[in-house]
């Protein structure tokens, strides 16, 4: 195991702009993101396979008056972003630990409104054209959040 991968998912655990399973926030917040998460009605932009959340707080950082949220399964890569986030006090920034074949069951339709993949897994292997979040299966999903 990753070092201080134990420590990372504890503070992830602890982290309110993270929602994960297991948080009572991750059973309530489709269709709430903007009253529960963000308080707010600014627009939200959710950025698929976010890694460690770069890109999604330095948006959040220029962009005041949006709302971003970062997703990707990997609670290590969520912990930099999560962190980062509060440490500069940014509350316009959180993060959603899922697979992303769950997003219609983290998102309302028309609640996102922007989605972004900005740096997805390739998959350029044939056999793994149904995995690539660029496949139709994919998009279909897209469409309704």
């Amino acid at each position: 195991m990753g070092r201080n991968k134990l420590e990372r998912f504890r503070q992830i655990e602890e982290n309110t702009n993270v929602i994960q399973p297991g948080k009572e926030s991750f059973e309530k917040i489709k269709g709430n993101w903007k009253a529960d998460q963000f308080q707010n009605e600014a627009p939200m932009v959710v950025e698929l396979a976010c890694g460690r959340g770069e890109f999604t707080v330095g948006q959040a950082r220029v962009e005041p008056n949006k709302n971003f949220v970062g997703v990707d399964i990997k609670g290590g890569r969520i912990w930099k972003g999560s962190t980062i986030a509060i440490a500069e006090g940014l509350q316009n920034v959180a993060f959603l630990r899922a697979q992303i074949e769950l997003i219609e069951e983290s998102f309302d339709e028309g609640e996102i409104d922007e989605l972004w993949i900005t740096f997805p897994d390739p998959r350029p292997k044939d056999r793994e054209e149904r995995k690539r979040l660029t496949s139709p299966k994919f998009l279909e999903r897209y469409k309704k959040s």
